[in-house]
């Protein structure tokens, strides 16, 4: 008996060991990597700037603050949504911003010559306006049929009045000028070729985009030529053009009629603004329509950004793939006097001829 009582009590210490030895493999394999790791060293620019100090947390466009659309709860009354012709549209309120009435506000299209307000966004974000740039071989770059500001290789322009030219006639050639103007000084290399050169510019202007929220587009040319891969949505073009108005001589320059320059190498341009809506005796004209761009090609339609104001409120509105220039201007018209005026859209309407326009 007193031999059995031995056997017990060493059977009972031997188990507490093995509890006591398999606690502690527990803890190192889950608790003590923590209490060893070591901080890492802080930098003096971190000590000195606590914004700078970096985490192990990767990159995500969502750490970008964008633009995020609000949608409205009571959209415009009095308009008949039925007898708009355009693919896909979207009217927003700058005033109250919010979002008041969307048609296919997340299907990919092509934005054509629209791209031209990220164009002049991306210059004037890494260059000032006054900056001359060099007309040279990037017009070799132009696709048949292009609209163009009729700029003259070889001479100088400043970027201010590349980008009227960028605008107003819609020059495809002042698009690749601007384009790889600034490509060459952003990368600190003005030896850089065309082609490389716009490449680096699409990156750019895709980086902008982004940084408006534009997270469902994708841009390679600066011109908005058609390419199967550089397109965008009504909601991300719309966040563009509100993106925009960081650069206050966008809003200017589109809200020109017309605009005429003599550069410094001694060329004299004069050019009218595409945009009917802006020409006081053009049969689409509308006093409050304060720019913005227009765009054409087959493949996108009748497109374009426009903006309004009156009263102090101020209005855009992003039309695409309409199947007549007309019908893109009756639809911005319809949608800015719903807000406007409602009563207006009750008036008979003529029926005038469509509009035709050169690629752009």
């Amino acid at each position: 008996m007193k031999r059995k009582r031995k056997s017990n009590v060493k059977r009972r210490v031997r188990t507490d060991r093995i509890f006591f030895v398999g606690f502690l493999i527990i803890f190192m394999v889950c608790f003590l990597p923590f209490a060893l790791k070591k901080k890492p060293a802080v930098t003096e620019a971190e000590r000195s700037d606590p914004a700078a100090i970096q985490t192990d947390a990767p990159f995500t466009v969502n750490d970008k603050p964008g633009i995020r659309l609000r949608y409205s709860y009571a959209p415009p009354q009095g308009i008949d949504y039925t007898k708009l012709g355009s693919d896909a549209l979207v009217l927003y309120d700058k005033t109250s911003g919010e979002v008041l009435f969307s048609k296919n506000p997340q299907k990919h299209l092509y934005p054509a010559s629209m791209t031209k307000v990220l164009t002049a966004c991306v210059a004037l974000r890494y260059m000032d306006p006054k900056t001359e740039l060099t007309v040279g071989s990037e017009l070799d770059l132009l696709k048949p049929e292009s609209s163009l500001a009729y700029l003259v290789k070889d001479t100088k322009i400043t970027l201010e009045d590349a980008l009227y030219g960028l605008l107003l006639p819609s020059g495809n050639d002042a698009a690749y000028t601007i384009a790889v103007n600034t490509a060459r000084k952003v990368s600190n290399n003005p030896n850089m070729p065309n082609i490389d050169a716009v490449k680096y510019f699409a990156a750019l202007m895709n980086d902008e985009a982004l940084d408006a929220g534009a997270e469902d587009s994708h841009f390679v040319v600066p011109d908005g030529y058609y390419d199967p891969d550089h397109y965008t949505t009504p909601e991300d073009m719309l966040k563009i053009a509100i993106r925009s108005a960081q650069y206050p001589l966008i809003a200017e320059i589109g809200s020109h009629a017309e605009y005429e320059t003599t550069t410094s190498s001694g060329q004299t341009y004069s050019w009218e603004n595409g945009n009917a809506l802006i020409i006081p005796d053009d049969e689409f004209f509308l006093s409050f329509v304060t720019g913005l761009k227009t765009g054409f090609f087959d493949e996108a339609g009748y497109c374009m950004v426009a903006t309004a104001s009156q009263n102090g409120h101020e209005l855009i509105s992003v039309i695409m793939k309409a199947p007549s220039a007309e019908v893109r201007y009756r639809d911005a018209a319809k949608l800015f006097w719903s807000v406007y005026d409602p009563q207006h859209l009750n008036a008979p309407q003529t029926t005038e001829p469509a509009v035709t326009e050169a690629i752009q």
